[in-house]
């Protein structure tokens, strides 16, 4: 990928603030541990984004974060789900902006009264990273990272479950590959876990001690706190099984999300693996991965450029429409109106001088 951000070691703060964020596209299980984490000590900002059909037990989602993480989105014209690995530069430059630094200061700031130890996740976040890494260092709080990994098949299936088909299985897997390769970069100089959602099933104690063992946040440090925690994980909430088959992908798109999938889920087995080979094959996928994007928006530049050209001759043909029915209408109720008595159409234009005088003012 383009950007390389910096990965040289961040000197950790010797105060006592803790900032979790959970990282991961959308429907990964970053609610399931959010919520675990906050039975375990955590702090999750209040009010919280209230539960629906599509997640019943919570998001563990901060309401002000999700707004706050829509607006920098809309106005610097990125989605949640965006491919574009240009986007990246967008979203990091919001760390530039001085207002939108002071606002998420203020807020961490806030949180930071309520606990010393706060967990913030919501799927948007990711896009932000550099602005919460910089705003944690504001407020000398040391920040650590967790992210999910779900197989994408899940993931897609999941949120065609719970947001419909509006956008293509292929646009979808093209934004999860920009997320997870994107995040990974920019987190790499950090305490920093990945949890697999698998393990989290199965055994959801083994796999946060796993990550603590990276974090160092003590989460299973309370055996009573651990043990209310069990009721939040049931098994049969995992409504979306499915394989890579059932995506209809294309080949190349199919071949490159396995890549990307199977390579970062060696980051799960990290020490046991030489982290530094894992990032380096991981950056080797983050360079294929551009080339490959740019390869296919020049391939599909004919296609675009066509269906713009054709959308706008539709617009103009519209527009004149529009204004000959308009004029048509005009004439008409002129000729309506001439054909009246002469009082009648004094009182009319009497009405009209009206009408526009109150505008006016």
């Amino acid at each position: 990928m383009r950007d390389r951000p910096q990965t040289t070691p961040e000197v950790a703060s010797t105060g006592t603030r803790q900032l979790l964020v959970v990282a991961g596209p959308g429907r990964s299980g970053t609610s399931l541990f959010t919520g675990l984490t906050a039975h375990l000590g955590m702090y999750i900002p209040k009010p919280e984004v209230k539960a629906n059909r599509s997640n019943p037990r919570g998001f563990g989602e901060p309401r002000w974060a999700v707004d706050f993480h829509n607006e920098l989105l809309a106005g610097i014209d990125i989605n949640v789900d965006d491919g574009r690995p240009e986007s990246w530069q967008l979203a990091d430059g919001v760390v530039d902006d001085d207002g939108v630094r002071a606002r998420l200061r203020g807020w961490l700031e806030q949180q930071f009264q309520e606990a010393d130890r706060v967990v913030v996740k919501d799927p948007r976040l990711g896009w932000f990273f550099e602005l919460y890494r910089a705003t944690a260092a504001d407020v000398g709080a040391d920040i650590k990272v967790a992210t999910m990994l779900r197989h994408p098949a899940e993931v897609l299936r999941s949120r065609e479950l719970a947001y419909g088909t509006r956008s293509p299985n292929t646009t979808r897997m093209v934004g999860w590959m920009n997320m997870m390769l994107g995040l990974e970069r920019r987190t790499r100089t950090l305490a920093r876990a990945t949890i697999r959602y698998d393990d989290l099933l199965l055994d959801w104690r083994a796999a946060v001690a796993q990550a603590d063992a990276s974090l160092g946040l003590g989460l299973l440090d309370d055996p009573e706190a651990a043990k209310a925690a069990d009721a939040l994980v049931d098994p049969s909430l995992r409504r979306s099984v499915a394989a890579w088959s059932e995506l209809g992908l294309p080949d190349r798109t199919l071949d490159l999300a396995t890549r990307v999938f199977d390579t970062y889920s060696r980051l799960v087995e990290c020490p046991g693996e030489d982290p530094d080979a894992v990032r380096s094959d991981l950056d080797a996928l983050g360079d294929e991965f551009v080339a490959w994007f740019d390869e296919c928006f020049e391939v599909s530049r004919a296609r675009t450029g066509a269906r713009v050209r054709h959308e706008r001759r539709k617009a103009v043909r519209r527009t004149r429409t529009e204004m000959r029915d308009q004029m048509a209408a005009q004439l008409e109720q002129q000729v309506h109106e001439r054909s009246l008595p002469v009082r009648l159409r004094r009182a009319v234009g009497r009405a009209r001088r009206t009408v526009s005088t109150r505008r006016g003012t």
